[in-house]
């Protein structure tokens, strides 16, 4: 199908990105009698999409936004029908799928009013099946007229309708009954969806009289998904007096016949559900979807698996009414299948180019190049702290306008904002400056933090001109006179390259040199820059280029041919991103290979990169700790594509994978390793992902569970306000006031299990600080995500004993008027220790922690303080844009929570009391494995139980020391 070139005055176009299955596709399909299937007609009308263009009379939708393609495609707009909302009696309504090319094609066009308005922030996946499915649920239960309370039956197969049916009818306030069969019935409605009862139709001698002792006499309304004769002759007796029987599902036979006088004597109703319904019902039936939170058993195929799918649906005779199996299974697929629409566009993705800046000048000196290498490499604001050694280097940077100066109270917390910074921001690179040798190891840890996920920092240190450091006098801030390079050799093991700038005539392809290492490798780098250096004439800079690598073309082919052989012989493979995915991949380059694959997909804890509403995604692997589904999924493969993992003690603290390498296939950074212990090196990660994706690797979809495992946090069963604070409803909490755009820091600790519990909206992003687990990190590393992710917020997720260690950076976050959500769990101690060893070390001051953030902001002593300031900046100083707050219960959380979503221009500081006693599952595990591992290691040695790195004896996995022929003197 080619798409419309243009819409009609009142129609858009759309671009269809998915599309739900409908009963009606199915009957179309099958070729029911009471369907008139068009040969050349493209089904389907569940679409969800992007508009593309619009009518020159459509107001309320533009290029750009994201809308769903429903039942009723275009109605005259001027009868009775029409007037009053009716539009399926509309005698000139015009059906998608039917009437109208569907959304089973590229794109369709739809009258602008009927088109359904969706929030960028749902995803299109997620919402197709809502489109006609979900709404008919929504529909169905107002139709039965039941009030809050009462209670409600869905009865039919365990599938989507079901699950929506149910869902629905509890968001209205209804207990619910399901009646369902098998396994399948139990695992969803009674495990999953947590239905107040539930009969097994296989194992029930007499339903009737069971739900009547059930429910205490019988239900208000029931449901039907299946409208089976013998199901609804059941319904109809144990419908309380004047109770309801709406059916959804079509019968598998033509006519059906009743016994009426139970009916009548209960003066009892029989109706049908509207299919779909006017766009402002479908919107709502959205907006509850996510308000609630439900739970979706839905997941993706292709639409090549569309006929294979439907297989069975279209060998069975439509006149055959015998196969209720095959009835069944039709009901289980709606609401449960969504089509993933193919583009036949194909993208092309450029190499990173580098914009030319802004800023020039007639002349250059060393430290005007590096202001603007800076703006070349996309870098907006960088951190500093002052020294008489970096005063000169400071100055010169600082002339270039288009760069901001962020002054961090100490070396260390602008190491870990430098950190946050690269996480975030658009450059994926930040710059730290410090003062020589004292500042340089200060922030030391935070730079070994960024070594360890790959991040990229580029440390600028001053440091005494050329001639102090060749005299032989004891300089200050050296630890000895003739130790002058203890920063230098301190930096050699966690950074990519650690040199010293030692002339003019060097010091711009040093530089230079320099700063590729640190993209090529992903790694930090340290560059000491001598005073009389950095103020020294230079050459004007040419355009940055980062040489290209030397990897062999021939090492790149080896490894897609090997991994697409081993990937093609297995059967039900599965997909797992780590932290180096993140670091050295695109968002694209991560979504196509997981499209691409069709496989079930996991993420490590620190590498989560993949939008959580992917149709694949089943959760995060974190062995033995959270989302055993997820876990199991991963464990019942038989082959798993390992892209980017960054194996540590942490990951596998209750499992060992020695054994497992003979189903993995490993990608890491220069090297592929096979399920037959061939290592392939000298390969270039990026190159060998993209090649995947345009490889015969076969699309494997078994691994994909039905339904998919149960992904965030879940609302507490029974709700007390004036109850003391919860971790569980402060998860719940937290998660809901997530939007696009935002990033959640986790400080080490019992925030790092919470996150797990998370699920991040589209456009969401979650770090954590894996394997290195420096506590405080969080809180400056949040000031540098907030710097470098301006359009969303940070989220601060920190424990009272990190927040101890790095508190003074909340005045920077004040000062600067910037506006993250700080929320400090305060436990009264090291929680996490005293779950691994307890003793009275553990224990720390309790701070007011309100009272304290609120005085790090206030009016100076004596007028005109600071001269470099505006009178702007003066008068923001004195009246901080911050808010504090403690929250002891839940009715405190629900009031602060909903103040920092809505003073969403503020900082909102919001101290959690949460009571000692209160640990998750996963700290009291992972307590109980550290405290076993440490008793059995001192009594002797032990084998370990982690995960390792694969092929840790050989020098291929393990890259040597990190940067090590690279850290000369230049």
């Amino acid at each position: 199908m080619s798409c419309v070139p243009s819409p009609a005055p009142d129609e858009v176009l759309v671009k269809l990105e998915y599309s739900g299955l409908c009963h009606s596709d199915i009957h179309a399909w099958k070729g029911t009698p009471s369907i008139i299937k068009r040969e050349k007609r493209v089904e389907g009308h569940e679409g969800t999409g992007i508009v593309t263009a619009v009518g020159s009379e459509v107001e309320d939708i533009s290029v750009g936004d994201h809308v769903g393609v429903q039942w009723v495609n275009k109605t005259c707009g001027v009868c009775e029908a029409d007037k009053r909302a009716d539009y399926l009696a509309c005698p000139k309504a015009q059906m998608t799928g039917f009437s109208v090319d569907g959304t089973f094609g590229t794109c369709c066009v739809i009258q602008a009013r009927h088109a359904v308005r969706i929030p960028k922030e749902y995803p299109l996946d997620t919402v197709a099946p809502i489109i006609c499915a979900g709404t008919t649920c929504f529909r169905a239960v107002e139709e039965t007229g039941v009030k809050e309370g009462d209670i409600l039956a869905v009865v039919g197969p365990a599938g989507g309708i079901g699950s929506l049916a149910c869902q629905y009818a509890k968001a209205h306030g209804c207990r619910v009954l399901a009646i369902s069969t098998g396994g399948d019935g139990r695992i969803l409605y009674r495990d999953k969806l947590r239905v107040d009862f539930y009969v097994d139709c296989n194992t029930s001698t007499d339903i009737v009289t069971e739900v009547r002792k059930l429910t205490g006499g019988g239900l208000d309304a029931a449901i039907m998904i299946e409208g089976t004769e013998a199901l609804l002759e059941d319904a109809a007796q144990y419908i309380r007096p004047r109770g309801s029987i709406v059916v959804v599902g079509k019968p598998p036979e033509n006519t059906v016949g009743l016994g009426m006088s139970n009916l009548l004597l209960r003066m009892g109703q029989i109706k049908s559900s509207p299919y779909g319904g006017p766009r402002e019902q479908i919107e709502k039936a959205i907006e509850i979807f996510f308000e609630k939170n439900f739970y979706q058993s839905s997941h993706v195929i292709s639409l090549d698996q569309l006929p294979q799918m439907l297989q069975p649906v279209h060998q069975r005779d439509p006149e055959d009414h015998s196969n209720g199996h095959s009835s069944r299974y039709e009901s289980s697929l709606l609401g449960q299948e969504t089509v993933k629409i193919p583009s036949f566009s194909e993208s092309t993705r450029t190499e990173k180019t580098f914009p030319k800046p802004t800023f020039y000048q007639d002349s250059f000196n060393i430290g005007t190049y590096i202001g603007y290498r800076l703006e070349e490499l996309g870098i907006r604001d960088f951190l500093a702290v002052p020294g008489d050694t970096n005063l000169v280097l400071l100055d010169n940077i600082l002339k270039n306008p288009n760069l901001r100066m962020i002054g961090c109270c100490n070396e260390l917390n602008g190491g870990y904002a430098a950190d946050g910074y690269a996480r975030a921001s658009p450059a994926k690179v930040a710059v730290l400056v410090v003062p020589y040798v004292v500042g340089a190891l200060s922030a030391l840890n935070a730079v070994a933090g960024a070594c360890s996920q790959n991040i990229k920092i580029i440390v600028l240190s001053g440091c005494p001109t050329t001639g102090m450091l060749a005299s032989k006098k004891f300089l200050h801030h050296a630890p000895s006179a003739a130790n002058r390079d203890q920063a230098l050799d301190a930096y050699r093991g966690v950074t990519a390259a650690s040199i010293r700038l030692q002339s003019t005539n060097t010091a711009v392809q040093a530089l230079d040199d320099a700063i590729s290492k640190c993209f090529a490798s992903s790694l930090p780098i340290f560059i000491e820059i001598p005073n009389d250096i950095a103020g020294a004439a230079c050459s004007s800079p040419s355009p940055f280029k980062i040489p290209e690598t030397m990897i062999q073309t021939s090492r790149n082919e080896e490894a897609v041919n090997s991994i697409t052989g081993t990937w093609n012989k297995s059967e039900k493979p599965v997909l797992l991103f780590g932290s180096l995915a993140r670091r050295l991949l695109s968002a694209h380059d991560i979504e196509a290979l997981a499209d691409r694959l069709g496989c079930a997909v996991l993420c490590q804890p620190d590498g989560r990169c993949i939008s959580e509403s992917h149709p694949q995604y089943c959760g995060q692997l974190w062995n033995g700790l959270t989302n055993p589904e997820g876990e199991k999924v991963f464990m019942d493969s038989d082959l798993w594509l390992i892209v980017g993992a960054n194996w540590c003690d942490f990951h596998g603290i209750f499992t060992s994978i020695d054994e497992e390498k003979s189903r993995m296939i490993s990608i890491g950074k220069g090297w592929v390793e096979l399920p037959d212990g061939t290592c392939i090196q000298g390969v270039d990660f990026a190159t060998v992902v993209r090649q995947l994706i345009r490889s015969s690797m076969e699309s494997k979809h078994k691994s994909v569970p039905r339904p998919k495992p149960t992904l965030g946090a879940k609302p507490s069963q029974t709700e007390d306000l004036d109850a003391p604070l919860t971790l569980e409803h402060a998860m719940y909490g937290i998660q809901n006031i997530l939007r696009s755009g935002d990033t959640m820091l986790c400080d080490a600790g019992e925030a790092w299990f919470l996150a797990n519990h998370i699920r991040l909206p589209p456009g969401t992003d979650c770090q954590i600080q894996m394997p290195y687990c420096s506590i405080g990190w969080a809180l400056p590393a949040g000031l540098g995500a907030q710097l470098g992710r301006s359009q969303g917020r940070s989220i601060i997720l920190i424990g009272d004993g990190g927040f101890q260690m790095t508190a003074q950076e909340v005045s920077t976050i004040v000062r600067q008027h910037l506006n993250p959500i700080i929320i400090i769990f305060n436990n009264l101690g090291y929680k996490i220790e005293t779950a691994v060893h307890d003793g009275p070390y553990n224990y720390i001051a309790n701070w007011n922690y309100p009272q304290l953030a609120a005085s790090l902001s206030a009016s100076p002593h004596a007028s005109s303080h600071n001269p470099y300031s505006t009178k702007k900046q003066e008068c923001m100083e004195s009246y901080p844009s911050l808010f504090t707050l403690q929250v002891k219960t839940q009715r405190d959380l629900k009031m602060a929570l909903k103040r920092a979503y809505d003073e969403h221009d503020k900082l909102a500081f919001l101290e959690l009391c949460i009571q000692p006693n209160d640990l998750s599952q996963e700290v009291r595990q992972l307590g109980k494995a550290f405290a076993q591992k440490n008793a059995e290691e001192s009594s002797g040695p032990s084998e370990s139980f982690a995960f390792k790195t694969p092929s840790a004896a050989t020098s291929g996995p393990n890259s040597p020391r990190v940067g090590s022929p690279a850290n000369t003197s230049v």
